[in-house]
């Protein structure tokens, strides 16, 4: 009786979707190389927790900065231009918005005409900062596709570099 070398219990088995596989590896990634650098004592802005609302704390992703990535944002009716603070695999930081744009909107798309790598995103705000320098929002994204999971892994691997 010949015994099939079974598979390592920590890899995935080959018939799992291609995107759960990248998310397997994005999530292991994460927990070994930035562990330590995202620990909550570790976080560069957490003096300043006490300036956003509650709901901007509730992370369960770790999140990638970005710098100098504008994106246009549409509620339906005003069109802006916003700067994205930072992503993970499940949303994104929002900064610069104008304080007319989403008073009510349960849904907004994301685009960027500069940035081919960013796919077209829509997204459901969960928090709202205004301040002097605009409305800064958090939100989570509602289509969040293979497109999108390969941006937020381009940008963690920038980040490491």
């Amino acid at each position: 009786m010949t015994a099939t070398p079974k598979p390592h219990p920590s890899q995935p088995p080959a018939s799992q979707p291609l995107s759960r596989r990248l998310w397997r590896v994005v999530r292991r990634f994460w927990s070994v190389s930035a562990g330590l650098l995202l620990a909550p004592t570790a976080q560069p802005h957490a003096h300043r927790a006490d300036t956003f609302p509650s709901g901007a704390d509730k992370r369960r992703h770790p999140r990638i900065p970005l710098k100098n990535t504008t994106v246009h944002v549409t509620d339906g009716c005003l069109f802006a231009t916003a700067r994205i603070g930072n992503i993970s695999p499940a949303g994104l930081c929002l900064c610069d918005l104008p304080e007319q744009l989403y008073h009510s909107a349960n849904r907004l798309t994301v685009y960027s005409s500069d940035n081919p790598g960013l796919p077209v995103l829509q997204i459901r705000p969960c928090w709202q900062h205004t301040g002097w320098g605009g409305k800064t929002i958090g939100a989570v994204i509602l289509n969040a596709t293979d497109a999108w999971r390969l941006f937020f892994v381009h940008a963690a691997g920038q980040v490491e570099a």
